[in-house]
């Protein structure tokens, strides 16, 4: 049988996941979520998070208002199982530090079908908690999209599992401080559909997107 696409499988375990996800993640650590009306009910747009820890996408998937699709770096699928489950709960295989045209493509895609699609501008987690300098091939690709972007910041993750950290789901978040989820409103960049456009507007929009993390990112 040929493989579907990211987001083309029923979200049926996606949702079932969620909502499972949602039980333990607030048995096990006090969460806050801020501007959550920032999310659009309907539409295409795409959430730009920090990032600090593999909770990060753990816990998006898990509480953002709307099902949402991420890029996620192709290592992630390497086993059996994570090849079947990771498109199932909006995984979208990339490979990092480069541009991967299959994975622009399929996001592109879940774009024009309405969907909201998450990206780490990062390209990795980081090393001291602070925000890294944004891939500019990211940038170029949310400016050629042309939909809302909305920066997210995920704060606390760093503290509870660092990058050399190891997960242990038994004691995963005892006597921390809160994890805060937080969106800020959505930046407009406007259509840029030619690559001069794009460039053209590149250090604006990497300049705009990066002082939007770091102020939602402030305790």
């Amino acid at each position: 049988m040929t493989e579907r696409p990211a987001g083309e499988h029923p979200m049926v375990l996606y949702r079932v996941l969620r909502w499972t996800m949602s039980f333990y993640f607030r048995a096990r650590m006090k969460i806050r979520f801020e501007g959550e009306d920032n999310v659009p009910e309907k539409g295409p747009f795409f959430l730009v998070l920090s990032h600090q820890s593999d909770l990060d996408s753990l816990l998006l998937h898990t509480f953002c208002p709307r099902l949402i699709f991420t890029l996620a770096k192709s290592s992630v699928f390497r086993t059996r199982l994570m090849a079947w489950l990771a498109p199932r709960v909006g995984a979208v295989p990339t490979r990092r530090y480069q541009i991967d045209p299959q994975s622009v493509r399929v996001a592109l895609r879940l774009i024009e079908r309405g969907e909201g699609v998450g990206v780490f501008a990062e390209g990795e987690r980081s090393w001291d908690g602070k925000l890294q300098p944004l891939r500019c091939g990211t940038i170029s690709f949310l400016l050629k999209a042309g939909v809302p972007v909305i920066p997210c910041g995920l704060i606390g993750t760093y503290e509870i599992l660092p990058r050399w950290g190891h997960m242990n789901w038994f004691k995963l978040g005892f006597g921390r401080e809160p994890v805060i989820i937080r969106y800020a409103e959505p930046i407009h960049f406007g259509p840029h559909d030619d690559r001069t456009s794009r460039e053209r507007a590149r250090p604006d929009a990497t300049n705009r997107i990066a002082s939007a993390l770091q102020a939602v990112m402030a305790r």
